[in-house]
């Protein structure tokens, strides 16, 4: 009887994720030892070679072993070898169902040549047994491994180390440190700039055009253009742009002011590569975690544009300076900006969107655009002049500064606690008098002197920490003096630009017939300051 010839797959896999030992487990070491086996077994031929390099066992969804299925499918193969159970797979119950249901009725060959496996030699009842405990050992490994891998990522998150795959559009990561974002001064200007097009009242879209019509790469072929290995299936077009929602993520990233959010999205366990989002209570937030592109102030300032009506026409780019803080001061709706032709000249004004959709709500509230903003920045430069007059009156920052409430009535109590710990000190002294004129007994001595002791001592830690705190109260009162410089930008502003509304307003009410209420950002700092002035 002639013997049955095979034709074989050598399959090879190894993945750092399942912990597999680069040296021993190597593609290279695989492929040498297979050859070899293949090479002494007289009635197995070699078919190909697959390798799946970097790709976990727990999913088998690997592209050489897909090509080795298809060709298993189309008669081709029937036989696979690999070096052990481990190399195939350490999903239990996908390996198992390939070893010892599919293949078996296929009438395919299964060799693990470390394994000691062969599945066209009888195997027997020790073999049923054998084969799915080592699958769920490895299974098992997988389980195990996954749990350490999630914990130490979870603590590397927790020190602010980064852990993502790719840096953020901005940054790169440290040649010296993998785990931490440092600036990438190209990516990071173009940051810059949007987030400075957006304060100017362009919207995503025309902020994604700009970047386009200067040729700008986007966020996907910088990426390539850097060398990664990055691609995605939402690539349609040869070469991806910038597009709104790309603008808009960048504009509500956290991460350019250093903060880093991680731990978003997780699969539900090893076995599932799906992942799923986590609610952001659960995020894992470390601030001061890298070097900042974008202060607190203009990111703050962009979120609250980001929350206002920025919508722009198709034919203009840029919103109308007052757009989603002008509103009707009687009913509260926003004021719409529409416009007219009267004589041939074109003007636009603004209209109660209330009275627009029920007459019977509200009036009209009507104000011409040019008279309403006219008014505003009267009023910013009213503002602003009123502010240089206090600073003027006032000694100096400091003397300002240290005038504050909080600084006010931290002062009080050093000076309280100053005074105990003098009077502690004097009662302590005199104690040695008493007890050297025969006053008090020794044993008196020794308890009195005690109790002035420990007084003495809270007493010098009190003041040790009202002192600090009290640096920490002035420090703070400077920078949030630092407001003041905020109206001082505009101080020769001839027009009205979105960004100064953005930056100093918070509302603008209109009344009938055309009646401006303002309200101002900072305004309990203004009243503070001037009740200290």
């Amino acid at each position: 009887m002639q013997e049955k010839i095979y034709d074989a797959d050598i399959y090879l896999r190894l993945s750092k994720e399942d912990g597999d030992k680069e040296e021993s487990d190597s593609i290279a070491h695989q492929e040498a030892m297979l050859r070899e086996f293949v090479e002494s077994m007289p009635n197995i031929r070699l078919h190909k070679v697959r390798k799946d390099d970097g790709y976990s066992g727990v999913d088998f969804n690997r592209p050489d072993f897909i090509n080795m299925i298809d060709d298993i499918k189309a008669g081709k193969v029937n036989c696979v070898i690999v070096k052990d159970f481990s190399r195939f797979g350490r999903n239990y119950i996908e390996a198992g169902k390939y070893i010892q249901v599919l293949f078996p009725k296929a009438g395919i060959r299964f060799i693990a040549v470390n394994d000691s496996y062969d599945s066209e030699k009888e195997q027997g009842y020790t073999s049923n047994i054998i084969v799915p405990f080592k699958n769920m050992v490895n299974d098992a490994y997988s389980a195990d491994l996954s749990v350490k891998v999630r914990s130490h990522l979870d603590i590397k998150r927790k020190k602010g180390d980064f852990v993502g795959a790719f840096a953020v559009y901005g940054y790169t990561k440290d040649p010296e440190n993998n785990n931490r974002l440092i600036i990438d001064d190209f990516s990071a200007d173009v940051v810059k700039d949007i987030y400075v097009m957006k304060l100017e009242g362009m919207s995503a879209l025309g902020i994604a055009e700009r970047l386009n019509e200067r040729g700008i790469l986007s966020p996907m072929e910088y990426k390539r253009y850097l060398g990664s290995r990055f691609s995605t299936s939402f690539k349609l077009n040869p070469s991806a742009k910038w597009q709104a929602v790309t603008v808009a993520r960048i504009l509500k990233n956290e991460v350019y002011t250093g903060v880093l959010e991680q731990g978003k999205r997780v699969s539900p366990n090893y076995k599932i590569r799906k992942r799923d989002n986590v609610p952001k209570e659960k995020w894992v937030r470390v601030e001061n975690a890298h070097a900042v592109i974008i202060d607190r102030p203009m990111f703050e300032t962009v979120q609250e544009l980001l929350k206002q009506d920025t919508r722009a026409s198709s034919k203009n780019e840029a919103v109308k300076p007052l757009s989603g803080v002008i509103l009707c001061a009687d009913c509260g709706a926003a004021m719409v900006h529409k416009t007219n032709t009267n004589n041939g000249k074109r003007y636009g004004y603004y209209v109660c969107s209330g009275h627009r959709a029920n007459k019977e709500s509200c009036s009209t509230h009507m104000i011409s655009t040019a008279a309403c903003e006219t008014a505003v920045l009267v009023a910013v430069k009213t503002r602003t002049a009123a502010i240089l007059d206090i600073e003027k009156i006032a000694d100096s920052a400091d003397a300002f500064v240290y005038s504050q409430g909080n600084v006010r009535r931290l002062t009080a109590q050093l000076e309280a606690k100053q005074e105990e710990l003098r009077r502690n000190n004097d009662f302590r002294l005199s104690l040695y008098e008493s007890y050297g004129e025969g006053v008090i007994s020794r044993e008196d001595f020794i308890s009195f002197k005690a109790n002035y002791d420990v007084k003495v001592a809270e007493a010098e830690a009190a003041i040790s920490v009202i002192k600090e705190e009290i640096e920490r109260a002035a420090a703070s009162e400077r920078q949030n003096h630092g407001w003041t410089s905020v109206f001082k930008n505009y101080m020769d502003s001839e027009i009205l630009t979105r960004k100064m509304v953005v930056e100093l307003l918070t509302r603008v009410a209109v009344h009938e017939k055309g009646r401006l209420t303002v309200d101002f950002r900072y305004s309990y700092e203004f009243e503070l300051m001037k009740g200290a002035a």
